[in-house]
């Protein structure tokens, strides 16, 4: 079984308009989401083998702000790549990234954008529990977490609509506190 986690970015600062949008850090909004996500995640020991991430500044802010949280204070203890590929990437360009991990990375998280992140989602997405389905195809807000599971043995067999949506976790569910 292979666990795949999918990450959109947690809520951006919009302040500056002449700041690039690869440049763009998170606001306020999206530092508390982090915190929610980090506590979400670390309660249900949610520890990736490996983390793929886009080098835009607030997915690299996203990523750092969880780490924290599901290292147990550790630095580097979950690998990270940061890939340029991943910086609004459409959903092909992260099914060959998903493809290409390595066979003994059992639970992989992408963090990265939309609209490709949904998209990715949706097009992984076979079946779902509950009606996690049904909110994915709403909307993949900033700080989703989309949790999709596949009976396959190598990464290279993933293949759309092959996967198990587990779970979808949106900031605005989780409790504060």
């Amino acid at each position: 079984m292979l666990r795949l986690w999918l990450l959109r970015h947690a809520k951006s600062a919009w302040d500056d308009p002449g700041l690039d949008d690869f440049a763009r850090p998170l606001s306020p909004r999206g530092k508390k989401a982090c915190r929610l996500l980090a506590r979400h995640m670390a309660e249900r020991n949610l520890t990736p083998d490996l983390v793929l991430c886009s080098p835009a500044t607030r997915t690299r802010q996203t990523w750092e702000r969880l780490e924290k949280r599901l290292s147990g204070g550790v630095p580097d203890r979950i690998p990270v790549r940061f890939e340029p590929s991943l910086y609004l990437a459409e959903a092909a360009t992260m099914l060959a990234l998903t493809r290409a991990a390595p066979t003994e990375c059992r639970e992989l998280m992408l963090i990265g954008h939309n609209p490709g992140m949904e998209d990715f989602a949706a097009r992984l997405s076979g079946s779902a529990a509950g009606d996690a389905l049904e909110r994915l195809g709403e909307k993949f807000p900033t700080g989703g977490l989309a949790e999709i599971a596949f009976p396959a043995k190598a990464w290279a067999q993933v293949a759309p609509k092959g996967g198990f949506l587990a779970s979808f976790v949106v900031p605005a569910q989780l409790k504060d506190g």
